[in-house]
């Protein structure tokens, strides 16, 4: 299995949107690894978690033909994890699509889609049937659901993330004998997720840390570093990760003032690794 992090930042990205904070200023002087696009991910070259904002440049600078694209998993609804109007340009007369994609999403996304999709150029979508003439098909994804999508063998888990509006998911995926767990937009789980994911054995970890310098004990919605860690141990603790598992952490806000070079000297002694966009993992 080979997997690409398309996007290593939280929602505003990093510089973020207008921002003139000193992280900001800096990622914007250092350059490299210090760019940071809406987090999203690439799985061999027909499968993608997430379908943010910033699709069309991750597709363009890491070599990605959309039109190869079989199935998208989506973590939850946020803006800056799915995007729905980059889908509606599948329709004729925006692009010549003729392989349909699948859709696994919770409720609260497909209510998204069809949302902007009625109010997307109304005269122009007037008389769309929106999944069918987007080619999608509709799967619709909850936590404890394990589906076959290609070569892969994809169960969604409960994360800890939003509101009571919306199950947000993280994502364990199989090929092979090889497994990798996608588990950024999450606090500390919940102990039926916790149960859950003692059943797998991990090749691949990747990790929320999005408020870098959060106190450990304050793990609601995201993880900072210390809690980022600790998750990591009681993985260990539960035989859940195989000898030699690669973790790394990802899903960095600007608001965690802490850059990529920095990040790499603190999770460096722990054995984890700092993700950016780019970063390829071969499980």
């Amino acid at each position: 299995m080979k997997l690409t992090i398309l996007g290593s930042a939280a929602a505003e990205a990093w510089p973020a949107l207008f921002c003139e904070c000193a992280a900001c200023a800096e990622a914007r002087r250092r350059g490299g690894r210090n760019i940071r696009r809406r987090t999203a991910y690439w799985i061999n070259r027909d499968t993608l978690v997430d379908f943010g904002p910033d699709i069309c440049s991750q597709s363009l600078q890491f070599g990605i033909d959309l039109a190869e694209i079989r199935q998208i998993f989506v973590t939850h609804s946020h803006q800056d994890h799915f995007a729905p109007v980059e889908l509606f340009w599948r329709r004729k007369g925006f692009s010549v699509v003729t392989r349909p994609l699948t859709l696994y999403a919770n409720p609260k996304s497909y209510e998204r889609l069809r949302a902007e999709g009625s109010g997307f150029f109304p005269a122009f979508f007037k008389d769309i049937r929106l999944l069918e003439d987007l080619k999608v098909h509709e799967e619709v994804m909850l936590p404890g659901r394990t589906v076959n999508a290609g070569s892969l063998k994809v169960t969604a888990l409960a994360a800890s993330h939003g509101d009571a509006q919306e199950q947000a998911m993280n994502y364990v995926i199989e090929e092979d004998g090889k497994a990798a767990l996608i588990g950024n937009d999450t606090g500390w789980w919940a102990d039926p997720t916790w149960e859950q994911v003692r059943q797998f054995k991990l090749d691949v970890v990747l990790l929320d840390c999005t408020y870098v310098h959060r106190a450990p004990e304050e793990r609601r919605g995201h993880l900072g570093a210390l809690a980022t860690v600790a998750v990591r141990d009681r993985l260990a603790e539960l035989g859940v990760l195989k000898p030699g598992a690669q973790v790394i952490v990802n899903h960095f806000s600007h608001n965690g003032l802490t850059l990529h070079e920095e990040l790499c000297e603190f999770f460096r002694p722990h054995g984890m690794a700092v993700g950016y966009d780019g970063m390829v993992i071969e499980a």
